[in-house]
């Protein structure tokens, strides 16, 4: 099947980019299927660096994803559901290149200009990646000293087989953003690389038990997420911490509370990378970057990110301006913390509200149906 049909899928954005980007497209596309003019994306997986390159490459002919022995491309119906298609024998321009790390963490080991006028950088929801063990291993929680031992130095215990370490490599965002809080470069990790988000998922929840102690990796929390029962993320703890903790406020919750407030420490934000034209994206890449880049997100946008296992923007607490970089106290223009509360526990203790005029003093503004204080 063909991935662009100019009569059932007319227009098309062509995304490439992180293998940890898949529950979030799935989330997503039913919202730019839905739109005016409706967008088909096309997706197909590479790594965070290969996303990058897709964007800033000089040469035209790089920024280009085809057919190829081991590529995977498929489009996403209305419903986010996946489809294998083929591109046309030529190959198709990208619109957007995903990273989930900064342009200048791929810049060196691509040699590109990270600071390119001709491309722009869209800031999409927050990503945390965990340390990730089988659900039958009775392990709960890792150090960064430990990590640094075992991915730097080839083990501790109970990780010291390196055949049972999967890892990523290190053109991959899970690398490099476990690899600043754990001191450990990315291109010198000890282990298996797994190759993709969904691969690194399956092997360790096909690990044997007579295995499951000693094996250990490393995935995105949304995919983590997924497979809850299968798979057990660890608390860590971050050099200076004097506990660990998980990227929610308990095991078993799913709120992301202790990445909102700068707790848990290894998140950082999705990245959506485009050719500019005089300035502003293409139309069909406009369609994609746009919608997280205005001061509102839809309330379908918000409930789709909170669905995929990500957080946005304006339900964070805190924010970096640099990879794994000092975190700074952050209130987005208009909060949404209370309503992601809402979508990912159930609850919330806010106020709800219809308008501003129903709020108190300390929390003026009517968001999403919620009272907050911006």
């Amino acid at each position: 099947m063909s991935c662009y049909d100019p009569a059932l899928r007319p227009n098309v954005v062509y995304v490439t980019g992180s293998t940890n980007l898949l529950p979030f497209l799935k989330a997503v596309a039913p919202i730019l299927a839905q739109g005016t003019p409706a967008y088909t994306i096309v997706w197909q997986v590479s790594s965070s660096c290969a996303g990058v390159n897709a964007a800033f490459n000089p040469d035209s002919t790089k920024r280009l994803i085809k057919e190829g022995p081991g590529k995977l491309t498929v489009y996403y119906d209305a419903t986010g559901v996946e489809v294998p298609c083929l591109l046309e024998p030529a190959g198709a321009p990208v619109d957007v290149g995903e990273s989930d790390i900064f342009a200048n963490s791929c810049a060196e080991k691509l040699g590109f200009n990270p600071a390119d006028p001709a491309v722009g950088e869209y800031f999409g929801p927050i990503q945390a990646i965990t340390l990730t063990v089988p659900a039958t291993s009775s392990q709960k929680n890792i150090s960064a000293e430990a990590a640094h031992n075992i991915f730097g130095r080839g083990g501790s215990p109970p990780w010291t087989d390196p055949n049972q370490l999967f890892i990523r490599s290190d053109s991959t965002g899970t690398t490099h953003l476990v690899s600043r809080a754990i001191d450990v470069p990315p291109a010198q990790w000890w282990g298996i690389d797994k190759k993709s988000a969904s691969n690194m998922a399956d092997q360790l929840q096909a690990v044997p038990q007579a295995l499951a102690e000693r094996t250990i990796g490393t995935i995105s929390a949304d995919f983590a997420d997924k497979r809850r029962g299968n798979l057990t993320a660890l608390a860590f703890q971050a050099t200076g911490q004097g506990c660990g903790f998980w990227p929610d406020s308990t095991p078993f919750a799913r709120d992301k509370q202790n990445v909102r407030d700068g707790h848990y420490p290894i998140w950082g934000p999705l990245h959506f990378f485009t050719r500019l034209e005089s300035g502003q994206p293409s139309a069909a890449a406009g369609a994609f970057v746009l919608r997280y880049s205005v001061a509102k997100l839809d309330d379908a946008l918000v409930k789709a990110v909170a669905d995929s296992g990500t957080v946005p923007a304006c339900a964070m607490l805190v924010s970096r301006d640099t990879e794994m970089g000092p975190l700074r106290p952050f209130r987005p223009a208009r909060q949404c913390g209370c309503y992601f509360d809402s979508l990912t526990k159930g609850n919330t203790t806010c106020a709800t509200c219809t308008t501003g005029n129903e709020c108190p003093a300390s929390a003026p503004a009517c968001n999403y149906g919620y009272c907050e204080v911006q």
